[in-house]
């Protein structure tokens, strides 16, 4: 099969064909419950037979044996209906995935679609594992400053103020309540005021001290995070923070082990680099760094065995927990170094990998983007839930 326009519209079509027909799914379920009801009918039907037997009843035992007759057709009528949407159903699924099953047939197909999907989770892995360095940087921050701690609260207080006040304007009329709109306005733009200011100085800490915390990560931090209280109203910072943490372990944990279960994928050498030299955690962080250890034992995916790059360099020199400039600079020497030791005068490609110039383009199709998107979803899915259990286990064995 031939990967080209013509075919693309060809799968395009049959699945808008399946995705109509799976609105009959509503149908299906009705029609299940339809047999459930009809089932539970009959089987009253014959007790009540029994029943009359035993009674010496005739009249009333060929009512229910009529009765029972009547709802073993009705049974049979809904089945049949039931089996003919089911059928509908199935065949054009099938005939939706029969064209990535004919792409498959051909070995450089799955090779470039496992290229494909190597090369996002290593995105999404090093991305997890920015946003977890700057989770637990904030928190050592907050640990060692009491008025960086209090910046942030000011941040959280006014983000939760913020959505109080836009809660409290959609229930509101434009006209009617002129003057309530316009006093609630003046509260949103102190409280917006309020948040800024604690963001600037947050800020500009971490902007003299080279920490590597994004202004658009702390302001999502702030603003979609749930962060717990106690019962007299204080935020629970810390334990807020460790949590956040945590999610972010299993996300890192659960891209390397996705990574694992892609045939041939390896994590690239940034993403090994600062998983094995990244910033060293506070000590509260300490217990979350063996069990994320145990648990890639656990899932036989240990960083060095599926992706670690082992250089014949020397081994990198260790930097302080804050200096992401001169880690960076350190490992961007090595690499460039160790890519001229392989082939001087040309660096290859990431990964050491040429994609198959047949399917170079393909993810351009619908088909191929289709079945990549569900291929990732998948596998992930899977993996984190690998992850949670392992973790569960690990934890379940030191109680």
């Amino acid at each position: 099969m031939e990967l080209n326009e013509k075919l693309n519209q060809d799968y395009n079509k049959d699945k808008k064909i399946y995705q109509k027909t799976q609105r009959l799914q509503a149908t299906v379920k009705n029609l299940e419950q339809q047999l459930k009801i009809l089932k539970r009918e009959w089987q009253d039907a014959k007790l009540k037979e029994t029943r009359a037997k035993e009674d010496g009843d005739v009249v009333a035992e060929k009512e229910a044996q009529a009765e029972a007759a009547t709802k073993i057709k009705e049974t049979q009528e809904v089945q049949a209906k039931l089996n003919l949407i089911r059928e509908v159903i199935t065949k054009n699924k099938n005939k939706v995935d029969g064209y990535i099953q004919e792409l498959k047939k051909d070995p450089e197909f799955e090779e470039h679609v496992n290229d494909i999907l190597e090369k996002r989770y290593n995105r999404q892995l090093a991305k997890a594992i920015k946003e977890q360095n700057q989770v637990n940087t904030i928190l050592d921050l907050c640990q060692k400053h009491p008025t960086l701690s209090n910046n942030l609260k000011g941040m959280i207080s006014a983000q939760e103020e913020l959505d109080k006040l836009n809660k409290e304007i959609e229930t509101l009329d434009a006209e009617k309540d002129k003057d309530k709109l316009d006093e609630i306005k003046g509260k949103i733009d102190a409280a917006f005021g309020k948040k800024n200011k604690n963001m600037d100085l947050f800020m500009d800490f971490c902007t003299k001290n080279n920490l590597d915390i994004d202004r658009e990560f702390l302001d999502n931090l702030v603003s979609e995070k749930g962060f717990a209280h106690d019962k007299q109203g204080n935020i629970k910072l810390e334990k807020t923070l460790k949590n956040i943490s945590k999610g972010y372990e299993k996300r890192v944990l659960a891209y390397q082990v996705a990574i694992s279960k892609v045939p041939g994928a390896k994590i690239n050498e940034e993403n090994h680099e600062l998983l094995g030299e990244g910033p060293e955690e506070p000590e509260t962080q300490d217990t979350q760094d063996t069990l994320a250890t145990t648990v890639l034992k656990k899932l036989n995916a240990d960083p060095m065995k599926h992706g670690g790059v082992r250089s014949s360099q020397p081994p990198a020199k260790k930097y302080k927990w804050w200096e992401f400039r001169k880690r960076f600079q350190d490992w961007n020497a090595r690499r460039k170094a160790e890519k001229q030791k392989t082939e001087p005068g040309k660096e290859p490609e990431e990964g050491g990998k040429t994609s198959s110039e047949k399917f170079r383009n393909s993810y351009k199709y619908d088909v191929v983007k289709d079945y990549v998107d569900k291929q990732e979803q998948e596998i992930y899915k899977q993996a984190l839930k690998d992850v949670k259990e392992a973790m569960k286990d690990d934890t379940e064995e030191q109680r």
